[in-house]
Protein backbone atom coordinates (compact mmCIF):
# COMPACT_ATOMS: atom_id res chain seq x y z
CA UNK A 1 0.00 0.00 0.00
CA UNK A 2 1.31 3.43 -0.91
CA UNK A 3 0.85 6.37 1.45
CA UNK A 4 1.05 10.09 0.83
CA UNK A 5 1.22 12.09 4.10
CA UNK A 6 -0.08 8.97 5.86
CA UNK A 7 -3.12 8.86 3.56
CA UNK A 8 -3.48 5.62 1.58
CA UNK A 9 -3.48 6.04 -2.20
CA UNK A 10 -6.00 3.99 -4.08
CA UNK A 11 -4.85 1.82 -6.95
CA UNK A 12 -6.20 2.82 -10.37
CA UNK A 13 -6.04 0.94 -13.66
CA UNK A 14 -6.19 4.03 -15.87
CA UNK A 15 -5.96 7.79 -15.70
CA UNK A 16 -6.72 10.71 -17.94
CA UNK A 17 -4.27 13.56 -18.43
CA UNK A 18 -5.04 16.50 -20.73
CA UNK A 19 -7.93 14.49 -22.20
CA UNK A 20 -5.84 11.42 -23.08
CA UNK A 21 -6.61 8.20 -21.22
CA UNK A 22 -3.80 5.72 -20.56
CA UNK A 23 -3.92 2.48 -18.58
CA UNK A 24 -1.46 0.74 -16.28
CA UNK A 25 0.12 -1.25 -19.15
CA UNK A 26 0.65 1.93 -21.24
CA UNK A 27 -2.13 1.12 -23.69
CA UNK A 28 -4.31 3.78 -25.28
CA UNK A 29 -7.11 1.38 -26.30
CA UNK A 30 -9.53 2.83 -23.74
CA UNK A 31 -8.78 6.34 -25.03
CA UNK A 32 -9.38 5.24 -28.62
CA UNK A 33 -12.65 3.52 -27.68
CA UNK A 34 -13.85 6.66 -25.86
CA UNK A 35 -12.90 8.92 -28.77
CA UNK A 36 -14.62 6.67 -31.32
CA UNK A 37 -17.86 6.58 -29.32
CA UNK A 38 -17.92 10.37 -28.91
CA UNK A 39 -17.01 10.99 -32.56
CA UNK A 40 -19.76 8.65 -33.80
CA UNK A 41 -22.29 10.41 -31.58
CA UNK A 42 -21.19 13.81 -32.88
CA UNK A 43 -21.30 12.53 -36.48
CA UNK A 44 -24.89 11.33 -36.03
CA UNK A 45 -25.86 14.65 -34.47
CA UNK A 46 -24.20 16.52 -37.32
CA UNK A 47 -26.03 14.50 -39.99
CA UNK A 48 -29.39 15.04 -38.23
CA UNK A 49 -28.86 18.76 -37.56
CA UNK A 50 -28.15 20.09 -41.06
CA UNK A 51 -31.12 20.73 -43.33
CA UNK A 52 -28.83 20.63 -46.35
CA UNK A 53 -27.71 17.19 -47.49
CA UNK A 54 -24.95 18.59 -49.70
CA UNK A 55 -21.99 16.19 -49.30
CA UNK A 56 -19.38 18.96 -49.54
CA UNK A 57 -21.06 21.07 -46.84
CA UNK A 58 -21.42 18.05 -44.53
CA UNK A 59 -17.81 17.05 -45.19
CA UNK A 60 -16.67 20.54 -44.19
CA UNK A 61 -18.74 20.26 -40.99
CA UNK A 62 -17.21 16.81 -40.31
CA UNK A 63 -13.67 18.17 -40.69
CA UNK A 64 -14.48 21.05 -38.33
CA UNK A 65 -16.52 19.31 -35.64
CA UNK A 66 -15.59 15.61 -35.66
CA UNK A 67 -12.09 15.11 -37.06
CA UNK A 68 -10.39 17.20 -34.35
CA UNK A 69 -11.77 14.73 -31.78
CA UNK A 70 -10.13 11.88 -33.71
CA UNK A 71 -6.78 13.66 -33.98
CA UNK A 72 -6.34 15.47 -30.66
CA UNK A 73 -2.83 14.70 -29.27
CA UNK A 74 -2.42 11.89 -31.80
CA UNK A 75 1.41 11.93 -31.68
CA UNK A 76 1.05 10.76 -28.07
CA UNK A 77 -1.42 7.90 -28.62
CA UNK A 78 -1.25 7.10 -32.35
CA UNK A 79 -2.19 3.42 -32.55
CA UNK A 80 -0.13 0.58 -33.94
CA UNK A 81 -2.61 -2.31 -33.60
CA UNK A 82 -4.62 -2.60 -36.82
CA UNK A 83 -7.81 -3.06 -34.81
CA UNK A 84 -7.44 0.39 -33.24
CA UNK A 85 -6.50 1.95 -36.59
CA UNK A 86 -9.65 0.46 -38.13
CA UNK A 87 -11.83 1.64 -35.21
CA UNK A 88 -10.73 5.21 -35.76
CA UNK A 89 -11.16 5.00 -39.53
CA UNK A 90 -14.63 3.47 -39.06
CA UNK A 91 -15.93 6.88 -37.95
CA UNK A 92 -14.91 8.50 -41.23
CA UNK A 93 -15.93 5.41 -43.21
CA UNK A 94 -19.48 5.39 -41.82
CA UNK A 95 -19.79 9.17 -42.21
CA UNK A 96 -18.82 9.16 -45.89
CA UNK A 97 -21.08 6.18 -46.59
CA UNK A 98 -24.10 8.05 -45.20
CA UNK A 99 -23.67 10.99 -47.59
CA UNK A 100 -25.94 11.39 -50.59
CA UNK A 101 -24.67 9.48 -53.63
CA UNK A 102 -21.71 7.89 -51.81
CA UNK A 103 -23.11 4.58 -50.53
CA UNK A 104 -22.13 2.48 -53.56
CA UNK A 105 -18.57 3.83 -53.84
CA UNK A 106 -15.58 2.20 -52.15
CA UNK A 107 -14.12 3.96 -49.12
CA UNK A 108 -11.07 5.13 -51.10
CA UNK A 109 -13.28 6.51 -53.89
CA UNK A 110 -15.49 8.33 -51.37
CA UNK A 111 -12.43 9.91 -49.74
CA UNK A 112 -11.08 11.02 -53.11
CA UNK A 113 -14.44 12.45 -54.21
CA UNK A 114 -14.78 14.41 -50.96
CA UNK A 115 -11.16 15.58 -50.83
CA UNK A 116 -10.40 13.66 -47.63
CA UNK A 117 -7.46 11.51 -46.57
CA UNK A 118 -7.33 8.37 -44.46
CA UNK A 119 -7.00 9.30 -40.79
CA UNK A 120 -3.98 7.01 -40.47
CA UNK A 121 -2.13 9.08 -43.09
CA UNK A 122 -3.00 12.29 -41.28
CA UNK A 123 -1.70 10.84 -37.97
CA UNK A 124 1.51 9.73 -39.66
CA UNK A 125 2.03 13.25 -41.04
CA UNK A 126 1.44 14.70 -37.57
CA UNK A 127 3.97 12.23 -36.09
CA UNK A 128 6.54 13.36 -38.65
CA UNK A 129 5.84 17.05 -37.98
CA UNK A 130 6.29 16.39 -34.25
CA UNK A 131 9.61 14.61 -34.84
CA UNK A 132 10.77 17.47 -37.06
CA UNK A 133 9.87 19.98 -34.35
CA UNK A 134 11.82 17.98 -31.76
CA UNK A 135 14.89 17.56 -33.99
CA UNK A 136 15.00 21.27 -34.86
CA UNK A 137 14.26 22.55 -31.35
CA UNK A 138 10.80 23.96 -32.09
CA UNK A 139 9.34 22.34 -28.93
CA UNK A 140 10.68 22.10 -25.40
CA UNK A 141 11.56 18.40 -25.64
CA UNK A 142 15.33 17.88 -25.66
CA UNK A 143 16.41 16.00 -28.78
CA UNK A 144 18.68 13.69 -26.76
CA UNK A 145 15.84 12.51 -24.51
CA UNK A 146 13.69 11.63 -27.52
CA UNK A 147 16.08 10.42 -30.24
CA UNK A 148 19.73 9.46 -30.59
CA UNK A 149 21.88 10.27 -33.58
CA UNK A 150 23.09 7.11 -35.27
CA UNK A 151 26.81 6.77 -35.84
CA UNK A 152 28.23 5.34 -39.03
CA UNK A 153 29.32 2.20 -37.11
CA UNK A 154 25.79 1.68 -35.81
CA UNK A 155 24.37 2.11 -39.32
CA UNK A 156 26.90 -0.33 -40.78
CA UNK A 157 25.99 -2.88 -38.09
CA UNK A 158 22.39 -2.82 -39.34
CA UNK A 159 23.49 -3.97 -42.78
Amino acid sequence: MLLLNNVPLSRVTSCTDLGVCINSVLSFSEHINNVVVKAKQRTSLLLRSFLSKDPMLLTKAFTLYVRPMLEYCSPVWSPCPIGNINKLESVQRSFTKRLTGMRTLSHECRLKALGLERLELRRLRMDLVTCYNIVYGQVSIPFSSFLQRATMLALQALY
